[in-house]
């Protein structure tokens, strides 16, 4: 199986990028894991609250999903999972023979409904509104958790 992390934006801070990357190659030692980051829409944001942004945006993330695969959104209202549960949903996705998790995370904007719609997971990581950086960094820490209860390895106390 393999992962990727599709993100509106790039990580502009350095620590963002630093922790992101530390986690990515410690995933990487277990499963593919790749990170793609599209564009942030952009133009059409002060005409109709962000919907040209978010098409744009829905677009791009449209192209990155063509690969198949199980779809999981972030959003803030989505499933919350205990470490323990994240862990046993990737093992069923990996018994199930699933070729691919997609995590994907939102802009200022949000998600398109369609995107949304498609989705086979909502997966909320807190209750809270994170900036969309530090969401990524704690997506790239819990996935790392997950497959590290999977291996049993200690990371997890």
């Amino acid at each position: 199986m393999n992962l990727a992390i599709i993100a509106v934006g790039k990580l502009r801070e350095s620590y963002y990028r630093a922790g992101v990357e530390d986690y990515l190659s410690r995933i990487q030692k277990m499963l593919p894991i790749e990170q793609i980051e599209v564009p942030v829409g952009t133009g059409e944001e002060s005409n109709g609250g962000g919907k040209g942004a978010l098409i744009r945006e829905a677009a791009n993330i449209e192209r990155a999903l063509e690969k198949g695969g199980k779809i999981v959104v972030l959003d803030s209202h989505g499933k919350s999972l205990t470490s323990e549960e994240f862990s046993a949903w990737i093992q069923d996705q990996m018994l199930a023979s699933v070729s691919r998790i997609a995590f994907v995370i939102g802009g200022a904007w949000g998600l398109s409904a369609k995107l949304q719609d498609r989705a086979d997971l909502k997966l909320s990581l807190s209750t809270l509104t994170f900036p969309h950086e530090l969401a990524r960094l704690v997506l790239a820490e819990q996935i790392y958790r997950a497959l590290s209860l999977w291996k049993g390895l200690p990371y997890h106390k």
